[in-house]
C-alpha cells in the first residue's frame, strides 16, 4: 500500500472515528423521545396508587412553532370539551372528572418545565399538537389533530325564540 493511500485510509478512519463519537455525545445531550423529554417533569408513578388510572387517556393540546417551540397556553382536551358541554346542558357528566382534573395539573406542570418539544411540524390555523399521557405505563406520545368544538346534543339546547 502506498503512503499516500495509507495517510487517506488513516485520515477516512479518524474522521469517521471523531465524527461517530462527536455524534453520540450531542445525541446523548438530547432527548430521544417525548417520554425521555417528559421523565423528569412528569411524576406519573404518583398516579400508580389509584385503582381506575389505566381507564383514562389524557390529552394536552397545544401549539408549536416549525422550530418545537411551545406557543401560547396549553389545554387539556377532556376537561376543555366537558366546560364547553357546560355552556348548553350544566349538568353534563364525564366518567372520572375528578380523576382527569387531577392528571390535567400534573401535565400541565410538566408541560410548564418544557421549553420545546421535539415535533418540527407546521401546523395550520386550525390544527394542534394532542400530547397523550398514558399513566399507568408512563408513556408520551404526540398526534397531529383538527380542532373540533365539543359536541352538544340538540335536544339538550333551550330554544330561546
Amino acid at each position: 500500500m502506498s503512503p499516500s493511500r495509507k495517510f487517506v485510509t488513516v485520515a477516512f478512519l479518524t474522521f469517521a472515528c471523531f465524527s461517530n463519537g462527536f455524534a453520540e455525545s450531542v445525541s446523548e445531550d438530547e432527548p430521544k423521545s417525548l417520554t425521555e423529554l417528559f421523565e423528569s417533569h412528569w411524576h406519573y408513578k404518583a398516579f400508580w396508587a389509584i385503582p381506575e388510572i389505566n381507564t383514562i387517556n389524557p390529552r394536552l393540546a397545544l401549539k408549536t412553532n416549525s422550530e418545537g417551540m411551545i406557543i401560547g397556553r396549553s389545554r387539556c382536551l377532556e376537561i376543555d370539551n366537558l366546560e364547553q358541554r357546560r355552556i348548553y346542558d350544566p349538568l353534563a357528566k364525564m366518567k372520572n372528572e375528578q380523576l382527569h382534573r387531577v392528571a390535567c395539573k400534573s401535565m400541565k406542570l410538566a408541560i410548564k418545565n418544557i421549553d420545546y418539544l421535539p415535533i418540527f411540524e407546521k401546523l395550520d390555523p386550525d390544527e394542534e399538537i394532542l400530547i397523550k399521557f398514558n399513566f399507568s405505563k408512563g408513556v408520551v406520545s404526540s398526534s397531529k389533530s383538527m380542532i373540533e368544538p365539543a359536541l352538544v346534543d340538540p335536544g339538550k339546547i333551550e330554544n330561546s325564540g
